[in-house]
């Protein structure tokens, strides 16, 4: 129950973020642009990517090309131009932090304050592991000497290739730098609780540095970071307690070398200790037969509540409109045959499908029904409005 109302307050707040929003983006075949709820065009659709960030009435346009980004204000209608804005790249402490850069330089950029943190290295993806967050980037190798020739004539120097290295960082705003270190793979390792009796067999699974982020976030009580055959074992508190030489070992040896070392019964499945809680059990049903009422209460009619609908018309086309009443429909636009109108009414939006064409999305006002959309793009969408 607390999960429903919990996701009408939310659904509730988006509507009314929506509503108080002057600016929203739309999408015509595919590319992304904004419109104010008026139809003037602010930013033509030549985007790839629209990401809105609610917290701070922001939508950002991405394209990853020569094009610069854009971070719009839905409010004011201000925007900010920058060489590349990568949205949601790392959490502290919970809160989303984008990667922005500007003038060949990167900083963090928070989702839901003005906060910024400058970048110490040029780190390229962020993942999350315990209290710590591990760092990538690249790093040229030293510049070395090509030497002479048998006739004493300078050599050019040898090639100098890009290494990919990590570091473990403190998951707060100073994002301080715990082991500075090359590794390519790293081993989260957990206590197995006392309590809970261990049929001897453990579940391995190593995790390496090109897999996505996950949800779940457990403190680990030992890490091993490692690079080929070196090893180094480090507790909770990222303090070194082993470097060791492993050569070409799976999965299952280096976790039984690790915990015969610590002579500690480890498991790499995180328990509810380590802050992963499952989900409740099912309620069971109520023992004993059921009583009903005998006199059954008549059903109490409810108020009528608004809705937005689409309908297939006899000539093929479809309509967008709004029940108003039960007696009163209001019709917004009318779609031609070749147009398939889908209504996404959980978050104010439309999209309009078309053979041989990329999808075109907009909202609408979760009120009136008006959409917001550049009347220049109707007729390319087959919509006439009504």
């Amino acid at each position: 129950m607390k999960k429903i109302n919990l996701f009408l307050i939310l659904l509730i707040a988006s509507n009314l973020v929506m509503a108080q929003q002057k600016y929203h983006e739309f999408k015509v075949n595919g590319k992304n642009g904004i419109t104010d709820t008026l139809g003037n065009e602010a930013v033509k659709p030549i985007y790839a990517f629209a990401k809105a960030i609610p917290a701070k009435n922001q939508i950002y346009l991405q394209d990853f090309s020569e094009k610069p980004d854009i971070i719009f204000n839905a409010k004011t209608g201000t925007k900010q131009l920058y060489e590349s804005v990568y949205d949601n790249q790392l959490q502290i402490k919970d809160v989303p932090y984008s990667v922005v850069s500007n003038k060949g330089k990167k900083f963090l950029l928070s989702e839901e304050t003005d906060k910024t943190l400058p970048m110490s290295r040029d780190y390229d993806e962020f993942y999350k592991a315990g209290k710590y967050i591990i760092a990538k980037y690249y790093a040229q190798e030293p510049y070395v000497s090509g030497g002479k020739d048998k006739n004493g004539k300078f050599l050019p120097p040898k090639i100098r290739e890009m290494k990919r290295l990590h570091v473990v960082l403190t998951n707060d705003e100073t994002l301080k730098t715990v082991v500075d270190k090359g590794f390519d793979k790293y081993l989260p390792l957990y206590k197995t609780p006392e309590e809970k009796k261990s049929d001897g067999t453990v579940k391995v699974e190593i995790v390496t540095i090109k897999l996505p982020l996950k949800e779940s976030n457990p403190v680990f009580d030992y890490i091993i970071l490692s690079q080929g055959s070196n090893h180094r074992l480090y507790n909770a508190k990222m303090v070194l307690v082993k470097a060791f030489v492993l050569a070409k070992p799976d999965e299952e040896k280096l976790f039984n070398y690790t915990e015969k070392l610590l002579k500690v019964k480890l498991s790499t499945m995180p328990s509810v200790e380590h802050g992963l809680v499952s989900a409740p059990p099912m309620m069971a049903a109520p023992s004993g037969p059921i009583r009903r009422n005998s006199q059954q209460e008549p059903e109490e009619k409810k108020p009528f509540k608004p809705f937005f609908y689409t309908k297939k018309l006899e000539n093929g086309n479809t309509i967008f409109a709004l029940q108003e009443t039960e007696e009163i429909s209001k019709r917004i636009f009318e779609a031609n045959a070749n147009v398939k109108v889908n209504l996404y009414d959980h978050r104010n939006g439309i999209t309009i499908k078309i053979e041989g064409k990329e999808d075109s999305e907009f909202n609408y006002n979760p009120k009136t029904g008006e959409i917001y959309l550049p009347k220049a793009y109707l007729a390319t969408l087959g919509i006439r409005l009504i």
